[in-house]
């Protein structure tokens, strides 16, 4: 059986992108697309905009200022200026979004093929056509945890920055075999567009000279230029990054939301970091369930007695003996390890606090490690002479099935927010995050219902979320606010209502969507003690609220 072609390859992967994806391309926008999309006004201004892009933290254009949410800031200006082009060509049209995705999601794994079958020459092994290179690229392209990727438009980022990170492979090894200009200028390319793409770019200055010393006899002096061009443009990008958001990455989180650790000891902290780890591997090797929500309190606060933290320790332990153990003999599993610690350890919360304990997103690049191992576990396997291949290939068939069926599932709750919140909040039960999105999404749909019992109904269901993400967080002020609206909409009644508020404003006195809530549906009760009960109870939070005086006034001269 001869090799497969670079046509046949290629329509392969165009082939089951299109199969396993093609189900989000009439998807509607979802989770953080209204932060880099629908709701971003540098986005919406769309070629005029993308100067704006340019220029500023990516929350800029959402929030209309810069704001500290997370520490470091963010500073990703290449997807940001495709989407200001998909939405000059189509507006709030999702479609485009969706279709580049899949589009670069197939590129992905086209590049990551040739990059592999240059590398690993001497594994074109058995039945000659299908390769390692190939089984490794197909193994990382079918795996279910890329699918918070692909099918929210907001994955560009990762999906762009991972083609510009193999592309700069691709140049470094063009550079050192030929020396020629054009290769390391295509090294410093697209390297500094891969860093503008996604900041975790930079973990590849450790991934690229792996490389090189596990997969080539290239001597490091023969390398040197090559990394130098690396550095150049790792250095012109710090140097526009610090320009446009600043430095340093010290934490500015004042709430659980943005700082999951917040409050945490720094024991606590690190032993709750190793239980995300663990989860990282367990996802990887049996992918189910799958959430968006990793926030407070789907993943606890732990201490370094839980045995889901131990068994992490002992699992790391061992990669990091067989890694180390491998290192000095050049073995494909030890490369595995470290590709895939060194590009998860920038979201591992290990270096600063990334503002989540964990997403599945932030093993895209990293699960390449994953099915480095696997891969090269199945091809020995298929050269045993020890173990039937039909049971190897069986295996094979199975996995790639069970990948497929779990990936085309899940890009359906992706379907639009309603859908993502609802389903995962039944996963991530313990989670603020979907619960107060699914509880926000029901109580503004009821309002859209003109029958008052489809209204109640789903009033009531959103109340449900509402609660749970209260009970997990008691003083998440967005889950406070919107389960006071629910309820005034329920009921009609303050009192059941205000209670919500008044925690918020315990904690801020001067929230002003809690305060501008607060004089609207006062102001429509019918009940004249009530408001003056409400005022009254206002000003003991907040003495400074002249409205609040001037409606007291008002509701004791007009109605008492």
């Amino acid at each position: 059986m001869k090799k497969l072609s670079k046509l046949q390859v290629y329509g392969i992967f165009a082939i089951f992108g299109f199969l396993l994806y093609g189900n989000t391309l009439t998807h509607d926008f979802a989770l953080d697309d209204a932060i880099v999309i629908t709701e971003n006004d540098f986005t919406k201004k769309g070629f005029s905009g993308i100067w704006d892009q340019l220029t500023n933290d990516q929350f800029v254009g959402f929030y209309g200022e810069k704001k500290e949410l997370v520490a470091g800031g963010r500073y990703r200006p290449l997807s940001m200026v495709v989407y200001n082009v998909q939405y000059a060509l189509a507006d709030e049209n999702p479609f485009l979004g969706h279709l580049i995705n899949v589009l670069f999601y197939i590129l992905n794994g086209i590049l990551l093929y040739k990059v592999l079958d240059r590398i690993l020459p001497q594994f074109q092994g058995f039945l000659k056509g299908v390769q390692l290179p190939l089984l490794v690229s197909l193994l990382w392209f079918f795996h279910p945890i890329h699918t918070e990727v692909v099918a929210n438009i907001k994955g560009l980022d990762e999906i762009m920055a991972f083609c510009l990170q193999l592309s700069t492979l691709w140049f470094v090894l063009n550079y050192i075999e030929r020396n020629e200009i054009k290769h390391l200028l295509g090294i410093i390319l697209s390297f500094f567009l891969g860093l503008l793409a996604k900041e975790s770019t930079i973990t590849w200055l450790a991934v690229i000279p792996l490389a090189i010393y596990f997969f080539t006899d290239y001597s490091l002096k023969k390398a040197l230029r090559a990394y130098g061009g690396l550095l150049a443009a790792a250095v012109i990008w710090a140097g526009i990054r610090y320009q446009v958001v600043g430095g340093g990455i010290s934490s500015v989180a004042d709430n659980i939301m943005n700082d999951p650790f917040l409050e945490a000891t720094t024991s606590e902290k690190y032993a709750t970091i190793m239980l995300t780890l663990g989860k990282y591997l367990q996802l990887l090797i049996f992918p189910h369930p799958l959430t968006y929500d990793y926030y407070p309190k789907h993943i606890p606060i732990v201490g370094w007695g839980n045995k889901m933290v131990l068994l992490s320790i002992l699992a790391y332990i061992f990669l990091a003996v067989v890694a180390v153990w491998g290192f000095f003999k050049k073995n494909i599993v030890s490369f595995g390890i470290f590709l895939f610690i060194i590009t998860l350890s920038i979201a591992s919360n290990i270096v600063f606090v990334i503002g989540a304990f964990m997403n599945e997103r932030f093993v895209y690049v990293s699960s390449l490690g994953f099915s480095l191992i696997v891969g090269f576990g199945i091809f020995k396997l298929l050269e045993s002479k020890s173990i039937s291949k039909n049971v190897v290939w069986s295996a094979l068939v199975v996995i790639f099935g069970l990948y497929s069926l779990k990936t085309i599932s899940r890009n359906q709750v992706w379907k639009n927010n309603l859908t993502l919140a609802t389903h995962d909040a039944n996963i991530s039960v313990n989670g603020s995050k979907s619960n107060v999105m699914a509880g926000g999404i029901l109580t503004e749909d009821a309002l859209k219902l003109s029958d008052p019992s489809e209204k109640q109904k789903m009033l009531q269901e959103g109340i449900v979320y509402l609660q749970r993400a209260i009970n997990a967080y008691p003083e998440y002020i967005d889950a406070l606010i919107l389960m006071g609206n629910a309820q005034w909409e329920l009921t009609k009644n303050i009192n059941q209502a205000l209670p919500y508020y008044y925690q918020i404003l315990a904690i801020n006195p001067y929230h002003q969507n809690t305060l501008q809530n607060f004089y609207i549906i006062v102001e429509q009760s019918k009940n004249s003690d009530d408001k003056i009960s409400a005022y009254q109870t206002l000003l003991r939070y907040n003495p400074n609220q002249v409205t609040a005086y001037l409606n007291l006034g008002r509701t004791y001269g007009r109605e008492k």
